[in-house]
């Protein structure tokens, strides 16, 4: 039988395969669903290692990506390019609170993926910790420039006769946000 075979196997006898400590794999289900698993596991064992880490790579590559979009989501231009450059330049803390948070989910990631970590919710924990790092950052510098001062909405640039770069207009109050006015208001969406 195949590791993938194994795997469907166990899926339909209710057993759930862990990967732990490297190559150690743990049966997780109804006791004489996993006696009946065991041997057919043991003759495929490294297939079936490398199978569960290639969906842990999966997973955790899928749950960046996700975590890239809904940032993306909140920032117009590119995160990694000139939003980054800026962060640094402008504020170094927040800089140096993104680059933290980021190796601590590179290392809680590397540690799911290998197995060192049975469960996800250390590297989820992590991920949460480095997206609330960049939320903060695309907050602080947006709030400084893309925002109504009075309301915080997002400020909006009007091409017209009378179009001057320096200014941006507040959909909302209809009234010009100077670019670099930090927000009076929350910021809204």
């Amino acid at each position: 039988m195949t590791a993938l075979g194994v795997l469907s196997l166990c899926a339909a006898r209710g057993v759930k395969l862990v990967l732990e400590g490297g190559d150690r794999i743990t049966l997780e289900g109804p006791q004489a669903a996993r006696d009946e698993v065991r041997e057919t596991i043991r003759a495929v064992k490294p297939e079936v290692v490398t199978l569960l880490r290639s969906q842990r790579q999966n997973e955790v590559a899928t749950t960046f990506a996700e975590a890239f979009s809904r940032l993306g989501n909140l920032y117009d231009g590119d995160l990694v390019g000139s939003l980054w450059a800026r962060i640094t330049t402008e504020h170094p803390t927040v800089a140096s609170t993104i680059n933290a948070a980021e190796a601590a989910a590179d290392a809680a990631a590397l540690s799911y993926q290998s197995g060192d970590t049975p469960d996800a919710a250390p590297f989820m924990a992590a991920l949460a910790t480095w997206e609330a790092a960049w939320r903060e950052a695309i907050a602080v510098v947006t709030a400084s420039t893309d925002r109504c001062s009075d309301c915080g909405a997002r400020a909006v640039v009007l091409v017209g006769v009378d179009y001057d770069p320096a200014l941006r207009y507040c959909p909302r109050c209809l009234r010009p946000a100077p670019i670099g006015t930090p927000a009076k208001g929350r910021a809204h969406a």
